[in-house]
């Protein structure tokens, strides 16, 4: 039997009418069927699907797995197990794929030596028009495809800047229902999190792995405008999914500890997240550069009040203090650990008042307003009500750090929280330190 250069995973449950139209349209693909072979897992459908496959036997190299309900995750670690090709196309049940699909994902990992990489392709929203097309086996016309039919990623990668960062944090907008990946990078990183058993989040987490794994090169992921991908409509209980997504976003983040992760699981569109990555991986850079964020520079009394103190303090070098132990540190110049969290601050694991202080040395000053305003909050709610942003160098000039935001007028910062809390300012060993408070 000869090797295929593709494997497709689909994993399925129930909602035999859509595979059927997923598996109709693998058959009109213009890469030759001897090169791909497909690979259902059944996710204990109710009945089984096997009679749809079936019809498929003999127009694809098809594989039919049936597993009880265990999950995505699961069904698609199955499936991998599986394949042959060296390159997997990840297709969901609900996927019709244009003719090209699997041909534009061939030719990416072949056009670069099928070294590690991801492509990421278009999934295109259509309705109730295109249905007809679909199902005779034709594509959806222009007119099908008019204003707003499109993928949800289109609108966000118009914008420059969002494109051109996408390579800093591509993990964010990937998603398996139109993707390929070389099967050498799932088997580094272990595939899918089986721990993941509902729906939202495991493809993202998984390209997360992925990313980190070949060290965050930036050439690793591309974009195809023209791998398209039909997304079939069909009945979505939208608020149980969400309710879902943030259940395994929770998962997540304990198991990933950092502040891309951390950024990820904060309220807002994907280009919010990635610039909340970028920014603060910027910042440790610009911050560093400037001799900033140094916890040595911390006035002496700051450092008598901390010894022995269940803290929290994010600097760098904030490992070095002697703190209670209780206490945890945000220092990205040292290793990570359960005390030395590579977080950001703003979504913290902590449970309310665990901390008796928290203070902050200079990053916060690269914090956005809204930002900086998600930041107080949850630093007063896991900190006694206590935080202390310390600033150690007032002679720089905002406008040198952009694009990055920078606060440099306490003074206007202090009018802006002043009415909502207690503001106190103090001046010691050329520290200037905004203590707020939860209350008065």
């Amino acid at each position: 039997m000869t090797t295929p250069a593709l494997s497709v995973v689909i994993p399925v449950l129930d909602n035999g009418h859509l595979l059927h139209l997923t598996l109709d349209a693998l058959t009109r693909q213009t890469l030759p069927r001897d090169r791909f072979e497909v690979i259902v897992v059944d996710d204990g459908s109710d009945p089984p699907l096997r009679s749809v496959t079936e019809q498929f036997d003999e127009a694809l190299t098809l594989t039919y797995l049936r597993q009880d309900n265990k999950g995505r995750s699961v069904a698609r670690n199955r499936a991998l197990d599986a394949a042959r090709g060296d390159v997997v196309v990840f297709l969901d049940a609900d996927q019709s794929a244009h003719p090209d699909l699997l041909l534009r994902h061939w030719q990416f990992h072949h056009d670069r030596g099928h070294a590690p990489g991801v492509l990421l392709g278009r999934a295109i929203v259509v309705d109730w028009a295109a249905i007809a097309a679909l199902r005779a086996g034709t594509l959806p016309s222009p007119e099908m495809l008019g204003d707003y039919r499109e993928d949800v990623r289109d609108a966000l990668f118009a914008v420059p800047h969002h494109r051109r960062d996408f390579h800093r944090a591509p993990w964010v907008y990937s998603h398996t229902n139109n993707a390929s990946v070389d099967r050498a990078s799932l088997t580094a990183v272990g595939g899918f999190d089986e721990q993941l058993t509902t729906w939202g989040g495991e493809d993202n987490e998984l390209f997360y792995r992925i990313f980190h794994h070949h060290g965050r090169d930036p050439r690793l992921f591309d974009l195809a405008d023209d791998a398209v991908s039909y997304d079939l409509p069909h009945f979505r209980v939208w608020p149980l999914l969400m309710a879902q997504l943030a259940e395994n976003y929770q998962v997540i983040a304990r198991k990933h500890p950092r502040y891309d992760i951390e950024f990820f699981g904060v309220p807002g569109l994907w280009t919010t997240a990635v610039r909340r990555i970028v920014w603060f991986e910027d910042t440790l850079r610009a911050a560093r550069a400037n001799g900033l964020a140094r916890v040595d520079r911390l006035p002496a009394a700051i450092v008598a009040g901390l010894e022995n103190t269940d803290s929290l303090v994010i600097g760098f070098g904030a490992t070095k203090l002697q703190l209670g132990p209780d206490a945890a540190t945000f220092d990205h110049d040292a290793p990570a650990s359960e005390r030395n969290l590579h977080l950001a601050g703003l979504r913290t694991p902590f449970p309310d008042g665990h901390f008796g202080r928290v203070v902050t040395v200079d990053l916060w000053r690269f914090l956005t307003p809204e930002d900086l305003g998600s930041f107080l909050f949850e630093a007063l709610r896991i900190g006694g009500g206590t935080v202390d942003f310390v600033c150690t160098d007032l002679d720089i000039d905002p406008v040198t750090m952009l694009p990055l935001p920078f606060v440099g007028d306490l003074g206007y910062l202090r009018t802006t929280v002043e009415p909502h809390l207690p503001v106190s300012v103090d001046t010691e060993q050329g520290c200037t330190t905004l203590r707020i408070r939860a209350g008065a």
